[in-house]
């Protein structure tokens, strides 16, 4: 007999790196409160990466989708960011992401943008914000995800230059105040590049935003 899809959501199994509270440190929404759900699994290897335990394979516990909500409801608070690792690698997000929203939360989800699952797109809205993060080399944004992108967050390292950020399939995007540039680990000289490429954006007529990791700078997780 088939499964029902209350049945399948209930045999889902989540492998989860950590979850905890702190603030959010990254992004247009820093400094409020949120917990913080660390998915396994990441189909990029960046350089700069400072959660590399998040796809080593063995620094995950499995919970099911009833233990993980339990365990979310314990902090308090109703956001949550769903992060990675790359969550779009685990196939059941979807049904994650769902259950958030049927329970009222503001769902936060950091991606990389590479990966894409039709079920977003069903069960999208305006409770569910996704920061995509494009990484080098090549800073590819997967078509499908560009019509819900609420942020656009970019790392500033040794290689992002301004044509990184001109992709002309982001174009509606870009004109709408959703540029984040992200000094890498806040150095100095990764300060005094955003405060360049911010000039040349806006030359061009885009806002942008530079916000450090404040987490790090609080000394939170």
């Amino acid at each position: 007999m088939k499964e029902s899809f209350t049945e399948i959501k209930e045999n889902e199994k989540f492998r989860v790196v950590e979850i905890f509270r702190t603030v959010e440190g990254e992004g247009r929404w820093v400094g409020l409160p949120i917990t913080f759900l660390r998915l396994e699994g990441c189909n990029l290897r960046c350089e700069w990466c400072d959660t590399t335990y998040s796809y080593d394979g063995i620094s995950f516990k499995e919970y099911s989708l009833n233990e993980l909500i339990e365990k979310v409801e314990e902090f308090g608070l109703k956001r949550v960011c769903i992060t990675g690792g790359e969550p779009f690698y685990s196939q059941n997000l979807p049904v994650l992401v769902e259950e958030f929203l049927k329970r009222d939360y503001k769902v936060f989800i950091e991606t990389n943008g590479t990966l894409w699952l039709p079920k977003i797109k069903e069960i999208f809205n305006e409770n569910l914000y996704i920061t995509c993060s494009p990484k080098p080399p090549f800073y590819f944004v997967h078509p499908e995800l560009i019509p819900f992108i609420s942020e656009l967050k970019f790392v500033v390292d040794n290689y992002i230059t301004v044509k990184n950020i001109i992709n002309p399939n982001l174009e509606k995007l870009l004109k709408n105040d959703v540029i984040v540039l992200q000094p890498e680990s806040n150095l100095p000289e990764r300060v005094e590049k955003a405060l360049e490429i911010q000039d040349e954006l806006l030359k061009i007529g885009i806002e942008s935003r530079i916000i450090p990791q404040c987490h790090k700078v609080l000394g939170l997780p």
